[in-house]
Formats: structure tokens, C-alpha cells, sequence
């Protein structure tokens, strides 16, 4: 019989017998923890923390049998991806027979190391919960979306939008900007708010050099691009800004069906859909595949491949400017 798959979002972590964390994304791992072992501390258990790595035979059925100090137990154990072979057999012993008073959580952080104990866990259904890495916008876009809706509070698309231009690279800092926005303001946060907040950041200036240029209007684009040089911006991340912009209109290009559905399957958010389809109206097929071109060729010359970067990125969103206004 198939091992009945017990893998669930960190947004549904909660007490067990046995629960790993899986994965290597500290924001995800933190706020998995955070939400079992805040609940679990409800009964006010006896505490107790080690490394996997340095285990000791005995240490984890010590600490989790029944205690004459406390009636539950609460056992963090970490680095479980470098375990001993100590642990590993103690663990899985230890699942055979778990203590229904203790919450052991393992955090596990990738690699094979300790999957026996992955696949004993999954058979005898005890939780998983994923803490993988995002690694694309789209799935940041929801961990964001599902930030704001927990804390009850709304943001609209162009403000999703300016937020994730902003902050959306990096799940740490995205992060923090929504606890920033929900904290701070009231009412639905919008673009306005959001560029208040974070439209100073390179990044945010990168995505409005994009916004300018693939819009045809060259004199904002170089304005915001000279600007955005002069005060210490680099070349690289400015053309990664416009090939993003460009890309995401090429996937869309041609595209019918509803943003929710395509989204899906283009590993986008919905907004993004919308966005892309809006521009994309403005451009005929040659233009984007020669602007594509253009990308790929100040991307190598930004990065070593040419001999002056703020030439090369000068250059294309020149050229972008000029194929937008191209019908």
C-alpha cells in the first residue's frame, strides 16, 4: 500500500506527537514553529531543546517520557538533516511508541540525510510541514496574500504589486514589509502607501524604469534610470527589472483563458497576468522577440561582458523604449 503523503503548509502547523519541519527557509521554519509551539505551550509543558547533531543515545526518549515536573512535554530538536546515527535510531524507535503527552518537533532542514525517518513518519501519518524555499514571485505573491488576509487587512492589485517590485525577491524582507504595512496603516493599502514605505529601494526603482519603458515613454524611463545610476543604483539588477517585465509579457502572448487559470500554469500570480496582458496589447510579436534579444545582450554586457554597464543598460532601455513605440 502507497505511504499516504502527511506534507502540509506552514499555515496549517499545529501540535502532534511528531512533527517535522522540512525545509531551509528560515521565514517559513520560524512561523511553523512559532504557531506549535505557541499552541502547545497552552498546557504549559516542561521545555526541552537539542541538536541533532551532537546527540547522545538516550536523550530523546529521556526527555520525552512522562515527567513527575510537568504532565506535558514540549521537545525542540534541531539540525535533524546532520543527525547522529544515535538519534536516527533512537527516533525511529521512538515513533513506534511516541508519548501522546509530548510535542516533538524536528526540524529538518534538506538533503537526504535522515530519510528513513521522513518516510517512518509519512507511514505512520504523523505531520510534515513544508518550509521549502519560494523560489518563485509567484508563490511569494501568496505567502504576501495570505499575510494580509490572516491579519484581516486588504491591499489592492497596484499596491500588491509595488510591494512585491519592491520587496518580492526576498522572502525575509517581504515579509517584514507586510508586518510594517498591517502594523502602521489602516484602510486597503495601495500603491501609494507601499511606495511611502519602500519606493526608494533599487528595486522599486528598477520596476519603474520596466513600467516607463515597455510603456514607450523613454523620457521617464532615462530620468528614473540616470537617476537611479547616480545615486549608487547597479546596472544588473536594473536590466533584471525590464528582462523580468518583458518575460512576463512573452509568456502571456497569446495566452486566452482566465488570469486564475494562467497563472497556474505559467507560474505566475494572477495580478501579474493582468499586468502582462495590459501591456503586451501595446506590442506586436517582433518587437517583443527583438527586445528579448536586446535583454539577453545587456544582461552579458552588465556582467562583465562589455566594457562600460551603465552604457550597456542605457542602451536598452533606449531600445526598449524605441520597440514599445514600434506597431
Amino acid at each position: 500500500m502507497a505511504v499516504k503523503k502527511t506534507l502540509i503548509p506552514w499555515s496549517s502547523a499545529k501540535p502532534a506527537p511528531v512533527v517535522m519541519i522540512s525545509g531551509n527557509e528560515p521565514v517559513l521554519i520560524r512561523m511553523a514553529k512559532d504557531r506549535i509551539v505557541t499552541a502547545a505551550r497552552k498546557s504549559d509543558p516542561e521545555e526541552i531543546e537539542f541538536d541533532a547533531a551532537g546527540y547522545q543515545g538516550g536523550e530523546l526518549l529521556m526527555a520525552a517520557s512522562p515527567s513527575l515536573f510537568s504532565s506535558s512535554k514540549l521537545i525542540v530538536v534541531d539540525s535533524v538533516e546532520k543527525c547522529s546515527e544515535a538519534f536516527l535510531a533512537d527516533a525511529l524507535t521512538y515513533l513506534d511508541d511516541p508519548n501522546d503527552d509530548a510535542v516533538v518537533i524536528l526540524l529538518h532542514g534538506g538533503g537526504n540525510r535522515g530519510a528513513k525517518l521522513v518516510k517512518k513518519i509519512e507511514a505512520n501519518g504523523f505531520p510534515r510541514v513544508d518550509a521549502a524555499a519560494l523560489k518563485n514571485e509567484s508563490d511569494r505573491a501568496k505567502f504576501a496574500q495570505g499575510r494580509f488576509k490572516a491579519a484581516k487587512r486588504q491591499i489592492d492589485e497596484p499596491g500588491m504589486a509595488a510591494l512585491m517590485s519592491a520587496l518580492g525577491a526576498d522572502l525575509s524582507e517581504l515579509n517584514a514589509g507586510v508586518d510594517q504595512l498591517v502594523e502602521d496603516t489602516e484602510g486597503t493599502i495601495t500603491a501609494a502607501i507601499v511606495d511611502q514605505y519602500y519606493g526608494g529601494r533599487v528595486e522599486a526603482t528598477g520596476f519603474k524604469v520596466a513600467d516607463a519603458a515597455v510603456g514607450g515613454d523613454a523620457k521617464s524611463a532615462l530620468s528614473l534610470l540616470r537617476h537611479a545610476l547616480s545615486t549608487g543604483s547597479d546596472p544588473v539588477p536594473l536590466v533584471a527589472a525590464v528582462a523580468m517585465k518583458l518575460r512576463g509579457m512573452a509568456k502571456v502572448q497569446g495566452f486566452s483563458g482566465s488570469s486564475g487559470e494562467l497563472a497556474s500554469e505559467l507560474k505566475m500570480a494572477p495580478w501579474q497576468v493582468d499586468r502582462a496582458r495590459r501591456e503586451v496589447r501595446r506590442w506586436n510579436e517582433v518587437a517583443l522577440g527583438q527586445s528579448l534579444i536586446a535583454a539577453a545582450e545587456a544582461d552579458e554586457a552588465v556582467k562583465g561582458g562589455g566594457r562600460d554597464p551603465v552604457y550597456a543598460v542605457e542602451w536598452f532601455v533606449s531600445e526598449v523604449c524605441r520597440l514599445a513605440r514600434q506597431r
